[in-house]
């Protein structure tokens, strides 16, 4: 499993010819690392590093909020008795279901009536949105949180919004929150 990172990191040391001309898995006989990142920090004015920072951002606030969305809906869903429960259950269920190809052109259309389209709001607002991690976060906080520990800290006066970070969110994901 290591072996295409392995190959990455030795032909990301040769030049062109040099990646053609040698062994894919050994070094060529000539070094052009520092070369080749060079050139690819400064290609086109230095786009590539913008596309590195558009991937970290995607990546922390779509993934970090499609998580903290999740778990306090999860939460909500698993610990709270309300009206419509069953339904939200089967419209969760059924969501999950729907791939999410069928769903580009609506989320398309959607983004473009909002004027969205083209800024970074198109791509983290849709990946916030993660009807399977609130439905793995429900069965999970269902299981890991208990009744009585919820109930432990309402006697004590905490909130509802202390409890979820102070008590659910050290169950639901020990060692992320201190």
């Amino acid at each position: 499993f290591l072996l295409p990172l392995v190959w990455l990191l030795i032909n990301s040391t040769k030049s062109t010819t040099g990646l053609f001309e040698s062994f894919g898995l050994w070094f060529a006989s000539d070094f052009h690392l520092f070369e080749n990142v060079r050139d690819t920090l400064t290609y086109q004015g230095g786009i590539y590093s913008r596309w590195f920072l558009n991937t970290v951002l995607y990546a922390v606030v779509g993934a970090g909020g499609a998580a903290l969305l999740a778990a306090l809906g999860g939460y909500g869903v698993a610990k709270f008795d309300f009206p419509g429960r069953r339904l939200l259950l089967a419209v969760v269920l059924g969501a999950v279901m729907v791939p999410a190809t069928a769903l580009a052109i609506p989320t398309y259309l959607l983004l473009s009536s909002v004027q969205l389209v083209d800024t970074p709001l198109a791509v983290i607002i849709p990946s916030l949105a993660s009807p399977f991690g609130l439905y793995l976060m429900w069965i999970y906080a269902a299981a890991a949180v208990p009744d009585e520990l919820l109930e432990a800290a309402r006697i004590d006066g905490a909130g509802e919004l202390r409890i979820f970070w102070s008590v659910a969110m050290r169950l639901l994901a020990p060692g992320f929150v201190t």
